[in-house]
């Protein structure tokens, strides 16, 4: 029997010596990781918003600096991408299987737990690693002289915490969770790795809209868990009510930021 200082959840029966990075398990569920984690980016990044310099021609990088930096941006995106496809393809089948050969109910409550001991364990410890890893993104902002907006800032301190605590308590609807975001960020990521080597891909605008959906296509399951019966043990429901003071709060800076952002592509109406 494998020894945990923090053990998975019960029912549990993979092995973490099985699992890519399992060694570092009893270290990223301590609370006090994603906590002092979320906590310490925050600063940081409110901190370097405003030692930011505002951008002239003449601060602008080299030549070859500047290429440096969309080389490093090109390679991070490219990372996320190939991870978030391969993720997506490994959960989104297995849960459609799941389903087929259960039913709705026994499928989507992973009754069994053979969800969760076939891929959702091993995906979701290594979905909540890789959101210390999406941090960087914060960091290609302020390599480019950009500033972090309250949303980056929000999402990225807010999901480490929201994924600590799917992994604590294992909750079924965190299936949505993995594969719809995984599936998004395939996309998205793409579409920066290419922008980064100069491929402009028309439609971000639609990219945005794509990642409004998603939270509220993650809403949506939450409702749906919260409504179905003997489901969820008492503790799966706390992550859900985390799930959603998270969600809430992030769906609406989307959509200010999308209005803000697109409401000037809106053709005027002259007035007489």
């Amino acid at each position: 029997m494998d020894s945990y200082h923090i053990p998975p959840p019960a029912g549990t029966l993979v092995s973490l010596s099985d699992v890519p990075l399992g060694s570092l398990y009893p270290f990223f569920m301590q609370w006090q990781v994603p906590a002092a984690t979320a906590a310490i980016y925050t600063v940081l990044a409110f901190f370097f918003n405003t030692k930011m310099p505002k951008p002239t021609a003449a601060k602008r990088p080299s030549k070859q600096r500047f290429a440096a930096i969309n080389c490093a941006v090109f390679l991070h995106n490219a990372i996320l991408a190939a991870y978030s496809g391969w993720a997506f393809y490994t959960v989104f089948p297995q849960f459609v299987r799941s389903v087929a050969q259960k039913g709705l109910y026994d499928g989507l409550c992973d009754i069994d737990g053979y969800m969760w001991n076939s891929v959702l364990f091993v995906q979701n410890y290594l979905f909540y690693l890789s959101k210390y890893y999406e941090l960087v993104d914060t960091l290609v902002l302020f390599l480019k002289g950009r500033t972090a907006s309250l949303l980056q800032i929000y999402h990225h301190a807010g999901i480490i915490v929201v994924m600590y605590y799917s992994n604590y308590f294992a909750p079924a609807v965190t299936v949505f969770m993995v594969w719809e975001n995984a599936g998004v960020h395939t996309i998205m990521y793409t579409y920066y790795a290419l922008t980064a080597i100069k491929i402009n891909v028309p439609g971000k605008k639609y990219l945005t809209s794509l990642q409004i959906f998603q939270f509220l296509f993650g809403q949506s399951a939450v409702l749906l868990y919260f409504v179905l019966s003997n489901c969820q043990t008492a503790d799966q429901r706390k992550w859900m009510w985390i799930l959603t003071a998270y969600l809430l709060p992030l769906i609406y800076l989307f959509t200010r930021f999308f209005a803000k952002t697109y409401k000037k592509d809106q053709p005027r109406i002259k007035k007489d």
